[in-house]
């Protein structure tokens, strides 16, 4: 379900809340953009929650918290097991401004077994001791913004050629029509 939340530009936009919850005193939200890359990966956005704004995750240790807490939300969703998790009410995010985030990748069914079995809830949840089978830690990709230029940069590369073979053709036609 879509909720409508302000980017630092003043715009409301639509997203996909897929989790936002506490941990240590700290809010996160996760949540998606819809986005799907050609290998059917969603592309999703975590951010901690600082005042009224959700902030970039910086930290790495912080980060690395971040990934296990999704792991086992995967993971207790996918065996039936109960979650470790306080889910947040999500009205909470109606004053929220959506400042800077840190992106990463999914599959897809992943995402839904990170979305499930959300209970708003105020009592904190003893942890689970028992040890699950691990959500592989590749299966967790974060965004490399400069291998992406790279790509985006041999991609146009190879426009670049493709419209100069073009223009050769071209120039050639009208050789022929002349």
């Amino acid at each position: 379900m879509a909720k409508k939340i302000k980017n630092i530009d003043d715009e409301y936009i639509d997203v996909e809340v897929i989790r936002y919850f506490l941990n240590n005193d700290t809010e996160y939200l996760i949540y998606s953009l819809n986005e799907i890359d050609e290998s059917g990966y969603t592309k999703l956005y975590a951010s901690k929650i600082i005042g009224s704004r959700a902030c970039m995750i910086t930290d790495s240790d912080e980060w690395n918290i971040i990934k296990e807490i999704i792991k086992e939300v995967v993971r207790c969703n996918r065996d039936g097991s109960e979650l470790n998790i306080i889910d947040l009410n999500e009205d909470n995010l109606n004053d929220i401004v959506l400042q800077d985030t840190r992106v990463f990748k999914l599959q897809g069914n992943l995402v839904n077994l990170l979305s499930e079995n959300k209970k708003v809830s105020k009592q904190i949840v003893e942890e689970n001791e028992e040890l699950l089978e691990d959500v592989p830690e590749e299966e967790i990709l974060e965004e490399n913004y400069e291998e992406l230029y790279n790509i985006e940069l041999e991609k146009n590369k190879e426009l670049e050629k493709q419209l100069n073979e073009y223009k050769e053709i071209i120039s050639k036609i009208k050789e022929i029509v002349e």
